[in-house]
């Protein structure tokens, strides 16, 4: 039986002055498939996607899409409404909701922007019409829409949650359920199991291969080699702008892939194992909580009652799915949010607030580069130099030494290979991936006594990825301590000394579970393991 296809890009280029993002791309997407694609941070997968979806428009070449009637023309989104009244729906990297408005109102824009649209409603073919053709939505309506979202693809999230104050990993929700509200027969997943547990991500599986089942047509974007060769059906791979493999899955193994994507063999990761310390001889305390309660933006309990120490020559990681109390946790140490009780000792002192916990050597890598990590406006140059301690190493007399600024700049743009190396580039204009090495450059470099890394490696590359976890690794090898709070299970596992998970705001030692992945998942979920 032969396959349709429903998306297809022929020579297409997309350039930003004299960088070329896209260089002469051919893709196509087929009905019914589920087409992974992979490649370095800054390779051109976003900026593909953007063209697909109307955020961009090509600079040459051609984007093909069959319609509902089965009608292939020529296809050229001038916004994403066009996109959306086409059939084509995004789950972007970086979140595309209105953080002031509740979950329920975001999702009720999502189809008022479709209805709004003449073309939409002779392509609107979605459960959610009765809603979609309304001038106005009630709030009883979109509240009981988003419920029925919700229920019918195992997405729970509260519908009048403000999405300001959700999670990262509840906003990723609350944009999936966008799309698929508005009814996409093509969906484009931007890196959509970042913040799942093993458990979720199967249940997600489930959902998209339903999908598939339905006729829609999936574009799954990701960096975990795991999932792509598990979900995906054919695997296109991008470098440095150019579609370089298109193979069916299972022809390349995960190394091939990589080796594909980075133009290079990749060597592991591997963390030597520590011998435990006399008890006579233990390593200095670094970072020490005890008995520590945090309320959350709504005045709920997020932490509930931690006791946990750190020490030099280590890391100690927390895994949970992503919006039980991690967050809250970090901010609280980083002294950005107050505690409601119990205490956190960093070196032998208790410092309250931020400036003051940062002059005791703690550096943050926080969980949402965009709103906490970078200042979009600013350059990389000034971005790289955010930390106080920076800035106190290229001032002379209290005044900048404009030389000595761009040296330190160009030197952390190469050692972490920022891209593209242009140091008066605002950050706005840097990939997701590419945002986070900055921040990992800023931080990272300083070598600082306790360094809290939340979620490091999200939106990274398999060479990034690798890179991040050589620098945790060599500041626990250079006798300083490290909180690794992440969402990624395999990571915790890889690099963690000491293992907690956090569950509905309590932290449990998980140490000696970190073989038993069922174990493992059941706590992140907040299920309790029964031995067979």
């Amino acid at each position: 039986m032969e396959t349709q296809s429903i998306l297809e890009l022929r020579n297409v280029t997309k350039t930003f002055g004299d960088l070329v993002a896209v260089d002469s791309v051919d893709f196509e997407l087929q009905t019914g498939e589920i087409h992974a694609i992979l490649g370095e941070n800054g390779a051109g997968k976003s900026t593909l996607m953007n063209l697909i979806y109307g955020l961009y428009q090509p600079s040459s070449g051609r984007i093909y899409v069959t319609d509902r009637e089965n009608w292939r023309h020529r296809f050229q989104a001038k916004s994403p409404r066009d996109a959306i009244a086409n059939g084509i729906g995004m789950v972007h990297q970086h979140f595309m909701l209105i953080e002031n408005l509740t979950v329920a109102e975001n999702i009720a824009l999502a189809l008022a922007q479709l209805r709004s649209n003449r073309a939409g409603s002779a392509s609107a073919n979605s459960g959610y019409k009765e809603w979609f053709r309304k001038f106005r939505f009630k709030k009883e309506d979109a509240i009981r829409m988003t419920e029925e979202l919700s229920e019918r693809f195992g997405l729970t999230v509260d519908p009048t949650a403000r999405v300001g104050t959700l999670s990262v990993g509840l906003k990723q929700r609350v944009e999936i359920l966008k799309a698929l509200a508005v009814d996409a027969r093509i969906l484009i997943l931007d890196e959509p199991t970042a913040v799942l547990s093993p458990q979720e991500v199967a249940g997600f599986f489930t959902i998209l291969r339903k999908l598939q089942a339905d006729g829609r047509a999936i574009i799954f974007i990701s960096h975990k080699m795991k999932e792509v060769l598990s979900i995906s059906d054919r695997i296109t791979v991008l470098r440095r702008g150019k579609k370089v493999y298109l193979g069916r899955t299972g022809e390349l193994t995960a190394r091939q892939l990589a080796r594909e994507m980075i133009g290079e063999d990749l060597t592991d990761v591997e963390r030597s194992v520590s011998s435990p310390h006399p008890e006579s001889d233990a390593p200095e305390r670094v970072l020490q909580l005890s008995n520590l309660t945090v309320l959350g933006n709504r005045d709920e309990v997020a932490v509930s009652d931690v006791s946990m120490t750190t020490h030099r020559g280590e890391i100690v990681g927390i895994a949970g799915v992503d919006g039980n109390g991690q967050r809250e946790l970090a901010e609280a140490i980083m002294g950005l949010r107050a505690s409601a009780a119990g205490t956190i000792g960093i070196l032998g002192a208790t410092p309250k607030g931020i400036k003051a916990v940062r002059q005791r050597g703690v550096g943050y890598i926080p969980e949402d580069r965009q709103t906490t990590g970078v200042i979009a406006a600013f350059s990389v140059t000034e971005n790289l130099l955010l930390n106080v301690t920076h800035l106190q190493n290229i001032a002379q007399w209290n005044i900048l030494n404009q030389k000595r600024k761009q040296e330190t700049a160009d030197q952390l743009i190469s050692d972490y290979d920022i891209r593209p190396p242009i140091a008066d580039t605002p950050a706005s204009s840097l990939s997701g991936g590419n945002q986070q090495k900055l921040i990992l450059a800023r931080e990272i470099s300083l070598h600082p006594d306790l360094l809290i890394a939340v979620n490091p490696t999200r939106g990274l590359d398999v060479n990034a990825a690798r890179y991040v976890h050589e620098n945790l690794l060599a500041q626990r090898d250079g006798k300083k301590s490290v909180l690794l709070i992440s969402t990624e299970l395999d990571e915790v596992l890889l690099l963690s000394d000491r293992l907690y998970v956090m569950s509905r705001g309590k932290l449990i030692e998980a140490t000696a579970q970190r073989n038993d992945i069922e174990a493992l998942g059941l706590l992140m979920t907040g299920e309790t393991h029964t031995e067979k």
